[in-house]
């Protein structure tokens, strides 16, 4: 999915999390086009429209970076662009900075988006192990049942019918396997600052979140921002996912940064 992109401008790739895929970002792209920078944005491995895989080690996460810099590199060639900004929501946000770290992507500047530099503490786990233990005995439409009685159970108000639909849909089109295995990252990844930090001289880096964001605590991001001594914005009044709930204030904030980072350089 991708919106704006031509050889004069500078466009930005974004990389989605656990659960999540390229639709997360479809209120972004065409106000990102607006202001003249483009976007792309795509399925991880396993994610909604794209292959999956049976075998667990394909969703390792340096495979996963390559994946980004590939993705980088098709657009690149495809539409004659420089180096993108890199956008890593939640998972994503991981998977950004080992292609950072390992030295398979340079771009221009990097976002770490409602994430953390490391997986979730233990106290933000929540269903994780139970979604684990699940999807080793039942497939994904008997998952969504049971979380659709217990939604009911507990009177959670639904989402517009269309996207309702949308998210069934997605979760279902989901690789069992990648969804283990993500889930399982999310529990067990070890802290990346120390590796990401020396690329931190040349990358203009900042660490943005929502102010009600509830999955990595926001001192874990305000801390992880100072470890590597670079940038850090709250956006009020939004939670994981502000790209859904106030993109316009996302987009704002992303142009003020690559602005700063530019003028920086």
């Amino acid at each position: 999915m991708h919106a704006g992109l031509a050889a004069d401008r500078p466009w930005v790739l974004m990389v989605p999390g656990f659960t999540g895929s390229k639709e997360d970002f479809i209120a972004v792209l065409p106000l990102l086009a607006a202001a003249g920078v483009g976007a792309v944005t795509f399925d991880q491995l396993g994610q909604c429209d794209s292959d999956g895989s049976i075998e667990a080690t394909d969703y390792a996460l340096p495979l996963l970076a390559a994946d980004v810099a590939a993705i980088a590199d098709t657009a690149a060639e495809r539409y004659r662009l420089a180096a993108p900004h890199l956008l890593g929501h939640s998972l994503g946000g991981l998977v950004t900075q080992e292609a950072v770290a390992s030295g398979v992507i340079a771009p221009a500047s990097l976002v770490l988006f409602c994430t953390g530099p490391s997986g979730l503490p233990t106290e933000r786990w929540g269903e994780l192990p139970d979604l684990v233990d699940a999807l080793e005995h039942s497939d994904l439409a008997q998952i969504w049942r049971i979380m659709h009685d217990m939604e009911e159970a507990e009177d959670v108000v639904p989402p517009p019918a269309d996207v309702a639909s949308f998210l069934e849909r997605r979760w279902h089109a989901n690789n069992a396997v990648q969804m283990r295995e993500f889930a399982l990252q999310l529990m067990n990844t070890a802290s990346l600052t120390a590796r990401l930090l020396p690329a931190m001289a040349r990358i203009p880096t900042t660490v943005m979140w929502g102010e009600h964001d509830d999955a990595w605590p926001i001192v874990m991001q305000r801390n992880m921002a100072a470890a590597l001594g670079v940038a850090a914005i709250e956006l009020p009044g939004v939670g994981h996912s502000p790209n859904a709930q106030d993109p316009q204030a996302m987009v704002d904030a992303l142009l003020g940064g690559w602005s700063r980072g530019q003028a920086g350089r």
